[in-house]
């Protein structure tokens, strides 16, 4: 499945579990895929930086610099595998909003 459809997958899916949340996707404006991570997402006011990778890939170290970051400044990081179970991402992802 491509980015682009993974993305809008999660989208959707997020939006079911919390129609409160706030899914923004990072577009890639400086080009070659240099960002500091894919998602920014809040969930019951816990802002969450997601990073969505296919099979065998890996984080940046521009990636892991801003995720590291973003958790360092309060935030929660997760990175969704392609072969990963979607709604099992979520669930974890509403459980550490609970927790917070």
């Amino acid at each position: 499945m491509s980015e682009r459809r993974l993305y809008q997958k999660f989208k959707d899916k997020m939006a079911k579990a919390d129609p409160n949340c706030f899914c923004y996707k990072i577009p890639d404006w400086i080009g070659g895929g240099l960002r500091p991570f894919d998602f920014f997402l809040v969930i019951k006011g816990v802002p969450f930086a997601i990073e969505f990778k296919s099979e065998g890939s890996k984080l940046t170290k521009y990636q892991l610099y801003q995720m590291t970051d973003f958790v360092v400044a309060g935030g929660e990081a997760a990175i969704y595998w392609s072969n990963d179970d979607m709604d099992k991402f979520i669930e974890d992802l509403m459980e550490k909003a609970k927790k917070k």
